[in-house]
């Protein structure tokens, strides 16, 4: 590959057009971001940002226009080593193989040898030597799914540009990360920018935007809106660009009406996490009430969730359902009150792949299958054709493994879960994320059929058009509930996510 130099562009994309039968993913982009830069990279679901980046990663050819990496026409798409050369990107949930340790990780597609052999003493010197630049605390011969999030993005940038890579793309990178995690994985990003690296960073969190990128370009239905450097990028700008002839959308399900003399079901009363991810957050949910909480990553909005699920302890407030407190940081306690959960990672923290459709409905009603201290097979298969009926599970076979079915149906299996205990709440986080267009209606056809049946209902996520299904949102920022918003459109939630005036 040619040096890089500071005045030929990192990437350089002209005239770039795609089309999948009759929908129009990319329309004559041209985009030209140079070495060392930070370049967001903006637009709505559909305006073709996922598209572009399978482009310059070389998974998608272009139907026209061209591709180039430092003056130089991207290579073949039939020689996949020559992009990964070029080009690395880090997804909101890396690519890596989780039952691999970390020195693996690292140096998987190019062990280090002694003669013929693979050198496992050089491959953990090594790893070593990475894990100490980039300062992770680490023990290379551990697990990588026992790694947090934020480091397994670190080692997917790591392991690209010990590879020789000077393009990194981000997707979305901070979805799962909290404040503190953000800002390390931002240091280092601007560490590695005055080193050369170039960046794309695709965010649909504004703030982000503004704060680390010298550059950005927004998309709009597969087409150029604008490109712009950094000077040049304000808040208003972009809002203004992602909402532009867009119907303002309000929500879509309504809540049942709470009874006014009726009971919370579940309340937050001035609560703290013990860690700090949120500090004097107060909250009532009445039976049958559906409440969104939205806000950038590090807002602490998931971190509110898992401490009602009983996965947080709270260093001060309560966890009340039904009138009563609960014992905090305790998931038992949780569920034996009545609180049902679906986590932000299905795959991390949603299931266990290896066991059954029925195996993983049922795990968290175990005392109702075995009362008497003797589990009963028939039972459980029973209870789980219930749950699968329920949800619509396709294919409707309590047998099979959870590892072979759709993402939508993971994500059916895991809310069948939650359901499965008759919650009086039920706590979601991102419910609808990765899963096609079917299964988010089915997804919000059981948590609309939930609300009908008085189950209160705390929805949390990054989705602006997720938020929408409810008519009252709770913005988070720095920890805190910042604003609350009845009937939003769109701009609103946005708006308020931003700290727009």
């Amino acid at each position: 590959m040619t040096t890089p130099s500071t005045t030929v562009p990192a990437i350089q994309i002209d005239g770039v057009s795609k089309t999948y039968g009759a929908t129009k993913a990319l329309q004559d982009v041209s985009v030209s971001i140079l070495p060392g830069q930070v370049h967001g990279l903006i637009g709505r679901n559909g305006a073709g940002k996922s598209t572009l980046l399978r482009m310059i990663t070389g998974l998608e050819t272009p139907d026209t226009g061209t591709v180039s990496f430092f003056g130089e026409a991207a290579p073949p798409a039939s020689d996949p080593k020559a992009w990964q050369q070029r080009v690395a990107c880090v997804y909101q949930r890396p690519s890596v193989f989780a039952n691999l340790t970390i020195a693996e990780n690292l140096f998987a597609g190019r062990l280090p040898t002694a003669g013929a052999r693979v050198s496992w003493k050089k491959m953990q010197s090594e790893a070593e030597r990475i894990l100490d630049e980039w300062n992770i605390r680490l023990d290379p011969r551990m697990l990588l799914a026992d790694a947090p999030i934020e480091e397994r993005q670190m080692l997917t940038i790591a392991k690209a540009l010990e590879a020789g890579t000077r393009i990194v793309l981000l997707d979305e990178p901070t979805v799962q990360l909290e404040g503190a995690a953000i800002r390390r994985l931002f240091d280092k990003v601007q560490e590695l920018q005055q080193q050369g690296v170039t960046f794309v960073f695709v965010s649909h969190f504004l703030r982000e935007v503004t704060a680390i990128c010298d550059s950005a370009t927004v998309l709009r239905d597969g087409k150029l809106l604008w490109s712009r450097l950094g000077d040049e990028i304000r808040s208003d700008d972009l809002v203004e660009a992602l909402l532009a002839g867009q119907e303002q959308r309000r929500h879509r399900a309504e809540s049942i009406a709470p009874d006014e003399d009726a009971a919370p079901a579940m309340q937050l009363r001035s609560a703290s996490e013990k860690e700090g991810a949120f500090t004097d957050v107060t909250l009532s949910v009445a039976p049958g009430e559906l409440v969104a909480i939205g806000g950038v990553g590090g807002s602490g909005k998931y971190s509110v969730g898992e401490a009602i699920a009983g996965l947080r302890g709270l260093a001060s407030g309560e966890v009340i359902v039904a009138g009563a407190p609960i014992r905090t940081g305790d998931v038992k306690a949780s569920q034996r009150a009545g609180i049902g959960f679906v986590p932000a990672d299905r795959h991390r923290d949603g299931y266990v792949p290896q066991l059954s459709v029925a195996e993983n409905m049922t795990m968290g009603i175990m005392d109702q299958l075995a009362p008497a201290g003797v589990f009963s097979p028939r039972k459980q298969t029973a209870l789980s054709r219930d749950l699968i009926s329920d949800v619509a599970l396709v294919p409707p076979d309590p047998s099979l493994a959870v590892s072979g079915l759709s993402g939508g149906n993971q994500q059916k299996v895991v809310l069948a879960r939650a359901l499965a205990r008759k919650p009086r709440v039920l706590v979601l986080i991102s419910p609808t994320a990765g899963v096609d267009i079917a299964a988010k209606d089915a997804i919000y056809g059981l948590m609309l059929r939930a609300l009908a049946d008085g189950v209160a209902v705390v929805l949390i996520s990054d989705d602006v058009e997720e938020l929408l299904v409810s008519s009252r949102v709770l913005i988070m920022r720095e920890g805190r509930i910042s604003a609350e918003l009845a009937d939003p459109t769109e701009e609103d939630i946005v708006r308020a996510i931003e700290g727009l005036e």
